[in-house]
């Protein structure tokens, strides 16, 4: 009966990949050039680092493989704070689940369907990841074509075991408190485990690897690059396999092979026990929804909309919408990243090795270009979605008495204010981090705000230019061809504003460096009206694009 499902899931892929002609095939192929094209620069990138820590005297292999320990731990951590999220989804959420229980398939199996489709999704982007590191390593350490073969045989019990972990804890957490509500928690705890662990990662300054001096100090610790890392976790047994394929050992390498499968079949065999016992009252109690306990309210938007009937529409689809916020835990879970994000950008800055003053302005110019890809990164999450997170309901606004451009307007309302206060906060913390200037703090406040808004418009308009209404996951947005072309406009934006700004702050560094009337005041005019064409082009078109479409588009 598993290999039935396992067959279902095939067909459906083949019949995906045939059914891709004319555009949605060229489109499918230029995401797969660019994939191509980032997953070679993360090969030149790992293949640069490893080389530099091989070429180190005495500790150069140690050094390799002590990393390549802690990137299998990392890859083993995230497989399991992955796994927890995305398995709440497959095992109770998924939308053939009422399907397939009406069928004539024994529970346990289409509980193990479930379980290896959870442990494919929340590894596979990760081992894609790896997967160049992995290839520089054998091409430094000068392995064999087998080398790899072998990394392949002994990671597949690898993500098994990791994705094993959470699928555990989310069928014994729904055994235990059977309620929607626990969905919920379990996302927050998972976006805290990940920001703990970026975080906590980030802040031990792998860096430092990289500078010489450093590396006398790290030279001092022979002991504790030869002592294992975690040993008891299969990243350990993972490394130790690799190292025993690279000396020739092939005793050790299949022992810890062995120790491998063997764990994996164990837990899967504990986990096919337990489907059966727990499974059914977990998807059961999923199913509920919590009553509602609070107490029925004015709120301030229906307060406002009682007052100003001109904007009644407006703040009622406003209030709508906040409280789907409020109450999505999934937002709240985002959040969290979020600011782990911001603490991890602020304490990167703070570490930048700068010893001028100028130096340091420079670097608060540029970093505009960064916090721009910041905000921008964060409205592909909820900016560039907003209008197609409407789904199956979205007949219900084109029923109402509203307009398509209402409808726009209050979907950056509800955006606007998050970006702006980001992208301030980034900025001016970084300035006060740098000590830049004030020509340049003054600047750079004043142009982020301006591209937070206009990069928020950008998306709402994008966003309603490319809808799915028919979309059964966020992430399904983020990566769709709408969300790359937003991306890539917004990308394209920034590097234009700084383009433009590049004329004036260089007469400001002229000046500073005592030049006889280094202004051009014909230029810096030429700069403004620049500037400001962009950002009029950058708002109005998509903005304009996006409500044609939008006023089209049917259910």
């Amino acid at each position: 009966m598993l290999n039935l499902l396992f067959k279902r899931k095939m067909l459906a892929g083949k019949n995906r990949l045939a059914a891709l002609k004319g555009w949605p095939l060229a489109k499918n192929l230029a995401f797969l050039s660019v994939g191509l094209v980032m997953l070679l620069a993360l090969y030149a990138g790992f293949w640069r680092l490893l080389n530099y820590l091989e070429g180190v005297q005495v500790i150069g292999p140690m050094l390799s493989w002590k990393l390549t320990s802690m990137v299998l731990l990392i890859t083993f951590s995230m497989v399991i704070v992955s796994s927890i999220i995305i398995s709440m989804t497959t095992l109770y959420y998924s939308f053939d689940l009422k399907f397939l229980f009406s069928c004539p398939i024994d529970l346990r199996v289409l509980f193990l369907d479930k379980a290896f489709e959870t442990v494919f999704y929340s590894s596979w982007t990760l081992l894609l990841a790896v997967f160049p590191y992995i290839i520089a390593l054998g091409r430094v350490k000068q392995l064999d074509p087998g080398f790899y073969f072998s990394y392949i045989f002994v990671i597949f019990p690898f993500v098994l075991l990791a994705g094993s972990f959470g699928i555990l804890f989310s069928m014994l957490v729904m055994y235990l408190f059977p309620s929607s509500k626990t969905r919920d928690i379990t996302w927050l705890m998972g976006s805290l485990s990940v920001s703990f662990v970026y975080v906590a990662f980030r802040f031990t300054k792998p860096e430092k690897l990289l500078r010489p001096d450093a590396l006398e100090v790290v030279a001092q610790y022979i002991n504790y690059l030869q002592s294992p890392t975690a040993p008891y976790l299969p990243s350990w047994w993972v490394t130790k396999a690799m190292v025993s394929y690279s000396a020739g050992n092939w005793g050790a390498f299949f022992s810890y092979a062995g120790v491998l499968f063997a764990a994996a079949c164990a837990v899967y065999v504990l986990m096919y026990y337990l489907s059966g016992i727990i499974y059914m009252k977990g998807f059961s109690g999923a199913q509920n929804s919590p009553r509602f306990r609070g107490k029925t309210r004015l709120l301030p938007e229906q307060k406002l909309a009682l007052r100003y009937a001109g904007f009644k529409d407006l703040l009622t689809c406003y209030w709508k919408d906040r409280l789907l916020l409020a109450r999505d835990a999934r937002y709240w879970s985002q959040a969290i990243l979020i600011a782990a994000l911001i603490v991890v950008y602020l304490f990167s800055i703070r570490q930048l090795p700068l010893d001028t003053q100028d130096l340091k302005s420079l670097v608060s110019f540029l970093n505009i270009a960064v916090a721009g890809f910041v905000v921008a990164a964060i409205g592909l999450r909820f900016t560039f979605p907003a209008v197609s997170l409407e789904g199956n309901n979205y007949w219900i606004l084109k029923a109402a008495p509203v307009t398509a451009a209402l409808i726009m307007k209050e979907k950056l309302l509800i955006s606007l204010v998050p970006s702006l206060l980001i992208g301030a906060v980034l900025i001016a913390f970084s300035n006060r981090l740098l000590g830049a200037d004030l020509f340049i703090s003054v600047l750079s406040t004043c142009t982020i705000v301006i591209a937070a808004f206009v990069i928020s418009v950008m998306g709402i308009g994008l966003g309603a230019l490319f809808p799915d209404f028919k979309v059964e996951n966020i992430h399904q947005l983020e990566s769709s061809y709408g969300g790359f072309i937003y991306m890539a406009c917004a990308m394209g934006y920034l590097s234009l504003v700084v383009g433009t700004q590049a004329w004036p702050v260089q007469m400001h560094f002229a000046e500073r460096f005592g030049r006889v009337h280094p202004w051009d005041w014909r230029g810096v005019a030429l700069c403004a009206a620049a500037y400001a064409i962009l950002n009029a082009a950058a708002v109005v078109i998509p903005w304009k694009l996006g409500l044609k479409n939008l006023e089209r588009q049917d259910i």
